[in-house]
Protein backbone atom coordinates (compact mmCIF):
# COMPACT_ATOMS: atom_id res chain seq x y z
CA UNK A 1 0.00 0.00 0.00
CA UNK A 2 1.51 3.30 -0.85
CA UNK A 3 0.92 6.13 1.91
CA UNK A 4 1.68 9.90 1.43
CA UNK A 5 1.40 11.92 4.56
CA UNK A 6 0.99 15.86 3.78
CA UNK A 7 1.33 17.60 7.05
CA UNK A 8 0.18 21.39 7.54
CA UNK A 9 2.70 23.04 9.36
CA UNK A 10 2.82 26.91 7.88
CA UNK A 11 3.39 29.83 9.54
CA UNK A 12 0.81 33.18 7.60
CA UNK A 13 1.45 36.68 7.61
CA UNK A 14 -1.49 38.36 8.35
CA UNK A 15 -5.16 38.11 8.79
CA UNK A 16 -8.08 40.29 7.51
CA UNK A 17 -9.95 42.28 10.03
CA UNK A 18 -13.44 42.66 10.98
CA UNK A 19 -14.77 39.43 11.89
CA UNK A 20 -12.47 36.58 13.39
CA UNK A 21 -11.77 33.80 9.88
CA UNK A 22 -10.16 30.53 10.62
CA UNK A 23 -7.59 31.25 7.55
CA UNK A 24 -5.60 28.15 8.78
CA UNK A 25 -8.17 26.02 8.98
CA UNK A 26 -9.46 26.91 5.24
CA UNK A 27 -5.71 26.17 4.18
CA UNK A 28 -5.49 23.28 5.92
CA UNK A 29 -8.62 21.85 4.45
CA UNK A 30 -7.74 23.10 0.58
CA UNK A 31 -4.32 21.07 1.14
CA UNK A 32 -6.17 18.28 2.47
CA UNK A 33 -8.30 17.65 -0.56
CA UNK A 34 -5.21 17.67 -2.63
CA UNK A 35 -3.50 14.62 -1.09
CA UNK A 36 -5.60 12.41 -3.17
CA UNK A 37 -4.02 13.71 -6.42
CA UNK A 38 -0.64 13.95 -5.37
CA UNK A 39 -0.85 9.90 -4.52
CA UNK A 40 -1.93 9.62 -7.71
CA UNK A 41 0.92 11.72 -8.94
CA UNK A 42 3.07 9.48 -6.75
CA UNK A 43 1.60 5.92 -7.62
CA UNK A 44 2.06 7.18 -11.20
CA UNK A 45 5.64 7.96 -10.82
CA UNK A 46 6.19 4.46 -8.95
CA UNK A 47 5.61 2.90 -12.39
CA UNK A 48 8.64 4.09 -13.56
CA UNK A 49 11.01 4.25 -10.66
CA UNK A 50 9.66 1.81 -7.47
CA UNK A 51 12.23 2.81 -5.35
CA UNK A 52 11.15 6.19 -5.11
CA UNK A 53 11.12 7.60 -1.12
CA UNK A 54 11.66 10.68 0.43
CA UNK A 55 9.79 14.08 0.85
CA UNK A 56 9.64 17.29 -0.25
CA UNK A 57 9.23 20.72 1.43
CA UNK A 58 7.37 23.33 -0.30
CA UNK A 59 7.19 27.40 0.31
CA UNK A 60 3.71 29.20 -1.19
CA UNK A 61 1.63 32.14 -0.81
CA UNK A 62 -2.09 32.42 -1.21
CA UNK A 63 -3.10 35.73 -3.47
CA UNK A 64 -4.32 38.43 -1.13
CA UNK A 65 -7.16 39.01 -3.58
CA UNK A 66 -8.10 35.95 -5.51
CA UNK A 67 -7.38 33.27 -2.64
CA UNK A 68 -5.17 31.20 -5.83
CA UNK A 69 -2.45 29.38 -4.01
CA UNK A 70 1.00 30.17 -6.02
CA UNK A 71 4.46 31.27 -5.81
CA UNK A 72 5.51 27.68 -5.14
CA UNK A 73 8.78 26.62 -4.67
CA UNK A 74 10.45 23.38 -3.30
CA UNK A 75 12.54 24.18 -0.42
CA UNK A 76 13.31 20.25 0.15
CA UNK A 77 13.20 17.49 -2.55
CA UNK A 78 14.35 14.07 -1.84
CA UNK A 79 12.51 12.13 -4.50
CA UNK A 80 14.78 14.11 -7.12
CA UNK A 81 12.05 13.03 -9.63
CA UNK A 82 11.26 16.03 -12.54
CA UNK A 83 7.91 14.34 -13.49
CA UNK A 84 6.89 13.77 -9.67
CA UNK A 85 7.98 17.60 -9.08
CA UNK A 86 5.77 18.80 -12.14
CA UNK A 87 2.68 16.47 -11.04
CA UNK A 88 2.54 17.68 -7.42
CA UNK A 89 2.71 21.41 -8.02
CA UNK A 90 0.33 21.26 -10.52
CA UNK A 91 -1.70 20.34 -8.42
CA UNK A 92 -0.94 22.50 -5.66
CA UNK A 93 -1.48 25.58 -8.41
CA UNK A 94 -5.13 24.46 -8.83
CA UNK A 95 -5.94 25.37 -5.53
CA UNK A 96 -8.00 28.24 -4.24
CA UNK A 97 -9.58 29.46 -0.98
CA UNK A 98 -13.34 29.86 -1.79
CA UNK A 99 -13.07 33.16 -0.07
CA UNK A 100 -10.23 35.76 -0.61
CA UNK A 101 -7.84 36.02 2.33
CA UNK A 102 -7.93 39.98 2.15
CA UNK A 103 -3.78 39.90 2.69
CA UNK A 104 -1.33 37.71 1.60
CA UNK A 105 -0.57 34.52 3.28
CA UNK A 106 2.64 33.21 3.04
CA UNK A 107 3.23 29.19 3.66
CA UNK A 108 6.99 28.63 4.47
CA UNK A 109 6.76 24.58 5.26
CA UNK A 110 4.29 22.35 3.51
CA UNK A 111 5.89 18.82 4.27
CA UNK A 112 4.41 16.17 1.83
CA UNK A 113 6.19 12.62 2.12
CA UNK A 114 6.74 10.02 -0.30
CA UNK A 115 6.62 6.59 1.17
CA UNK A 116 5.11 3.19 0.22
CA UNK A 117 4.56 -0.10 2.86
CA UNK A 118 3.49 -3.51 2.06
CA UNK A 119 1.13 -4.72 4.17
Amino acid sequence: MNKLLLVVAFATSACAGGPKRDIRGEIGVKLASAQTPIQACFQNSLYTNRKLRGMYVMQMAVNADTGEFGEINLRRDEPQDPVLRFCVISVLAKLKLDKPPGKRVELESVPIKFDWSNP
